[in-house]
């Protein structure tokens, strides 16, 4: 019989900081139990003080690896995508979050970490080793991403180019790509607003593509970018009656 030997997580050497800013981080069942419960207080308050709906909720893998791709104006946007999911994925869903903005300070870190199961991507030093962390998330583990192709929230509401990166992470691979878009969440609570309104919030869900015939090429990257914001835009068309 092979004898057992107790490996303690790396994470005990580190600060609670250090600890947040790690990834892939070792899950705890503290974190479980504050996000569950953080999640079901979320997830009311959505749908009652921005009356959340979610037209083609349907459309979401009913398991990972997926991405979840949207516009992105409003800090509500992540967890009004995170309200979508059902409550069995609430664990297994990551969304990219700006390392020098999310995880700059304890308090917004474990914030971000709780509700969001925020992974720290890195879009001024080193994008590229970021994207090989949500590329590894994807292909090895069965895990969903929750990304925003703009980089950045939207100062006007409107929704802007996506970018490449993107593209390379698809590109060439069989991962389901599900488009959305959020509506209202500009009008709710805008960039530089202190205080979010109550505004109605409706997250429109599209139907998945595939980019396996895609070739893994700059090129290929663009023509990803640029149909994955065509498939956000005609969601953003749909109007409020979808």
């Amino acid at each position: 019989m092979k004898r057992w030997i107790y490996t303690p997580s790396p994470l005990l050497d580190k600060t609670l900081a250090e600890s947040l800013t790690t990834f892939p981080r070792d899950p705890t069942l503290t974190v479980y139990g504050l996000r569950l419960f953080g999640m079901i207080f979320l997830r009311a308050f959505f749908a009652t003080y921005f009356r959340l709906r979610v037209p083609g909720r349907e459309r979401i893998p009913k398991a990972g690896p997926f991405l979840l791709v949207a516009n992105h104006t409003s800090h509500l946007d992540a967890v009004a995508l995170a309200c979508a999911l059902p409550v069995k994925q609430w664990h297994h869903a990551y969304a990219a979050a700006a390392q020098d903005y999310f995880f700059h300070g304890v308090f917004r870190a474990l914030v971000a970490v709780v509700f969001t199961n925020a992974l720290p991507f890195d879009r001024r030093d080193d994008p590229k080793h970021s994207l090989e962390l949500c590329a590894d998330l994807l292909h090895v583990s069965r895990e969903a991403l929750i990304m925003f192709p703009e980089g950045t929230r939207s100062s006007d509401g409107s929704l802007q180019n996506f970018r490449n990166g993107i593209g390379r992470l698809v590109a060439g691979t069989s991962t389901p790509v599900v488009p959305a878009y959020i509506d209202g969440a500009f009008r709710a609570w805008p960039r530089g607003s202190v205080v979010p309104m109550p505004r109605r919030v409706t997250v429109r869900i599209g139907e998945s593509r595939r980019y396996d015939d895609t070739p893994p090429t700059r090129e290929g990257a663009i023509a990803v970018a640029a149909d994955l914001h065509q498939a956000v835009l005609e969601l953003r068309e749909c109007g409020p009656s979808s």
